[in-house]
């Protein structure tokens, strides 16, 4: 009777890449800069605020205009991925899969009289460990994942350890190697024998890991183009020791920007099965060269030129809601209720092949 733990041997989703989406959020396939996926960006938000503005002492009524575009080209290795690092309910998914995975594990453990698996916590403390070691590079991350399951998995048995380890590389080639498949179940397969397994029971297969996700992220020379338009005009008063002060001030701001070394902080994330289209660009909107007045009743007007940023202010929250629910191309918009007016925003967008 082959002394393979039949529980143990599908190392691929259980306890490597299923733990590791939980834990580590996944880390991508590496792009085949040969054959990449191109596909142009385009997002317009305009916005216009009317009402009632407080700021420290000042109080008055505010009429805040502002646009912002970006242009950029992203890139796919059309890899799909399990895991959506730009959906906020992606780390529950995934933590929940991992625990389906370990009670199946456990379960499969004790049958054979293997000592218990360690808990979820402690795994991911391991995980996160390794993580730390080896950053972004996939292959030290699965590498290491597959020593941690094989050490557990096999206790103090070093002979079964290294073939487990051993059986995990082979699996890692034929998911490489071979289409997902009759093919790439045989080249598993034919890892388990070597490996000194039998059949999987049917009891013991993983739970298999939907992968609709491509990644796009923004490469070297992405194209990027980034123009903001400020208009804001503040009237109001404050209190001084001499009572009341009226003042007025104003914001203005129009620039165009083409940093290409915000590249990589610009991403998407398609869903294939429905076309949904998770767009991450916070970290692109720069501040930019704008002047501000301020003028107060009695007093000489106080200029400064230096950066402004974009104020969404209470339509913060439903752009970035938004941002996470898109198509490939349409237009929405929202009205904010504010004292003594509302907070309008127009989002435009299209992700298209370039």
């Amino acid at each position: 009777m082959s002394t393979f733990p039949t529980h143990a041997g599908r190392l691929r989703p259980a306890l490597i890449a299923t733990l590791f989406a939980a834990a580590l959020g996944a880390a991508g396939a590496p792009a085949d800069a040969a054959s990449p996926a191109a596909r142009r960006l385009t997002l317009t938000i305009d916005g216009l605020r009317e009402g009632a503005l407080q700021h420290g002492a000042d109080r008055g009524r505010e009429r805040l205009a502002q646009q912002f575009t970006l242009s950029v080209v992203l890139h796919t290795d059309g890899t799909p991925m399990p895991n959506n690092p730009l959906d906020p309910q992606d780390g529950q998914r995934q933590l929940e899969r991992a625990q389906r995975a370990q009670q199946r594990v456990q379960a499969g453990l004790d049958r054979a009289g293997v000592r218990a698996a360690p808990d979820m916590q402690a795994l991911q403390a391991r995980a996160q460990q390794i993580q730390a070691r080896c950053g972004n590079d996939r292959d030290c991350l699965m590498r290491e994942a597959m020593a941690l399951s094989a050490a557990q998995t096999a206790g103090g048995d070093r002979a079964m350890q290294g073939r487990l380890q051993a059986y995990g590389s082979a699996v890692q080639g034929c998911e490489r190697s071979q289409p997902a498949g009759t093919a790439r179940e045989a080249c598993i397969a034919n890892a388990r024998r070597q490996a000194g397994g039998g059949a999987p029971d049917d009891s013991d297969r993983d739970e298999e890991v939907e992968t609709p996700y491509l990644h796009f992220i923004g490469r070297t020379a992405c194209q990027l183009d980034i123009a903001i338009k400020i208009d804001g005009r503040t009237e109001g008063s404050f209190q001084d020791v001499q009572g009341s002060v009226p003042f007025t001030e104003t914001v203005q701001a129009d620039a165009r920007q083409r940093d290409e070394m915000r590249c990589p902080l610009v991403q998407a994330v398609l869903d294939t099965r429905n076309g949904r289209l998770w767009a991450h660009t916070a970290m692109v909107a720069p501040e930019v060269p704008g002047l501000s007045v301020r003028s107060e009743k009695g007093r000489a007007p106080q200029r400064h030129d230096g950066p402004v940023s974009l104020q969404w202010r209470e339509a913060t929250d439903w752009l970035q809601q938004r941002l996470q629910n898109l198509r490939a191309a349409g237009e929405d918009k929202v009205r904010v209720p504010v004292s003594g007016g509302q907070n309008e925003l127009r989002l435009r967008w299209r992700f298209a092949p370039v």
